[in-house]
């Protein structure tokens, strides 16, 4: 069955994203021709990109990267919660994409974007 992540897109304290995340996998539960299951970037703790070597290389060294590529290479397919800061994604979701390369090939992206406080 096709895996959709659903990837809460801050880790800003006091962050909007966590409800809309939740409001997207209730949503998206609903369906039944696919699987969904929310990926919250604060439990991957990635800190600023810290692999010696490019990600298009796939030589992952981190724990935590490769802990994040597992996860990500078990999807068909994403819906990205994102804020809007400064008219772009956050900063941290921004850092979790370019953590990876192979692992986001040939899958479908979606976006909702939260209005976010501050």
């Amino acid at each position: 069955m096709t895996r959709i992540g659903i990837i809460l897109g801050s880790t800003r304290p006091g962050r909007n994203g966590e409800a809309v995340g939740h409001w997207v996998l209730e949503v998206a539960k609903q369906r039944s021709d696919a699987q969904f299951e929310l990926i919250d970037l604060l439990d991957y703790q990635l800190p600023h990109l810290d692999e010696a070597y490019p990600p298009a290389m796939g030589l992952y060294t981190q724990p935590h990267t490769l802990r994040w590529a597992n996860t990500i290479a078990s999807f068909d397919g994403f819906v990205m919660v994102t804020p809007e800061y400064n008219h772009s994604t956050s900063g941290a979701l921004k850092n979790a994409i370019d953590f990876l390369y192979a692992e986001w090939n040939n899958k479908a992206v979606g976006f909702a974007r939260v209005a976010d406080q501050g």
